[in-house]
């Protein structure tokens, strides 16, 4: 269940970064263990109870989704309200009144009560044909706030208030939707540069079909698929091709060879290119980042890669 849309959902409420707070207490980062199933990352958060207990949950992190997504059992269980429900995407879904505390490791993290919303129905904010569970989903408007490093390699996801990590890596140019909080990066294909979507939240590589055409019609000899082929089948949503490219180079980094599946002409170019900061043509998903330390930092638009232990 992918639901970029709702980065539109009451857009013009802009949260200002704040120091993630524990009991009164500044806290400038933290760090806890990183899960990867399926490609995609997971963590454990913990959200304060009216009663003054805690409960625990297993979140995915999407850098490409666009609300803060709670399942209906978890909401009853940390003792949520929320209005009347609006249907998008053959889902169901209602805003929160008030958005409950919610800590990564000690850091609290800043939620938009107009952004926060109960999946009606729901046990998980996965698709069906996704592997693993998750209670909920972290989007980009929320991460925007801060500096994370996904450090895939580590198993270690880290959050910090912006400018209190030193970066590490190669540097490269990371343009960031104003309102969704999407960031966008460039790799280059045979010899032609490419906007991609950073999507973490995604388990395999997605460009327009337009794109992996031209890739098809100049290179007869990359494998191509019709549909979904081996682990593409775990995206969900309308495959059309897969397709494998003998490599690509991310800044100075040379990417081994890898898949993207492409979707409908439009998703990319008009759709999803309207919540970026400049346009692209796919997104660069959970097989290609999962090799990867990825530091995104959101308030100098920057991103910062290295490769395992490194």
């Amino acid at each position: 269940m992918r639901i970029h849309t709702l980065a539109a959902l009451a857009a013009t409420a802009i949260l200002i970064p704040t120091a993630g707070r524990l009991d009164g207490q500044a806290i400038a980062q933290a760090t806890v263990p990183l899960l990867v199933e399926g490609n995609r990352p997971f963590i454990e958060l913990t959200f304060h109870k009216p009663d003054g207990s805690v409960r625990k949950a297993r979140f995915l992190i999407d850098t490409g989704g666009g609300g803060f997504l709670i399942t209906e059992p978890l909401a009853r269980d940390i003792g949520l309200h929320w209005g009347p429900t609006m249907r998008e995407e053959g889902a169901e879904f209602a805003v929160i009144d008030a958005p409950p505390e919610t800590d990564v490791g000690n850091f609290r993290l800043n939620l938009n009560p107009q952004r926060t919303l109960v999946v009606i129905g729901a046990s998980s904010t996965l698709s069906p044909a996704a592997p693993g569970h998750a209670d909920g989903t972290i989007p980009g408007h929320v991460l925007a706030q801060y500096d994370v490093v996904f450090d895939y390699p580590a198993g270690k996801f880290t959050i910090a208030d912006p400018g209190t990590m030193p970066h590490r890596g190669v540097q490269l140019p990371m343009t960031v939707g104003p309102r969704s909080g999407f960031p966008r990066t460039e790799i280059v294909v045979d010899g032609k540069t490419y906007g991609l979507l950073i999507d973490t939240g995604a388990s395999f590589t997605m460009v327009s079909e337009v794109v992996l055409k031209a890739w098809g019609a100049s290179h007869p000899d990359w494998p191509r698929y019709t549909g979904a082929y081996g682990d593409a089948a775990t995206l969900g949503g309308q495959t059309l091709e897969t397709m494998f490219l003998p490599g690509a180079l991310w800044g100075s980094l040379q990417l081994a060879k890898f898949g993207v599946v492409s979707q409908h002409e439009g998703v990319f170019e008009r759709y999803m290119s309207g919540m970026m900061a400049a346009p692209i043509i796919g997104s660069l998903a959970g097989n290609v980042l999962k090799f990867y330390r990825i530091e995104l930092d959101y308030a100098d638009q920057r991103l910062y890669i290295s490769e395992g232990g490194k």
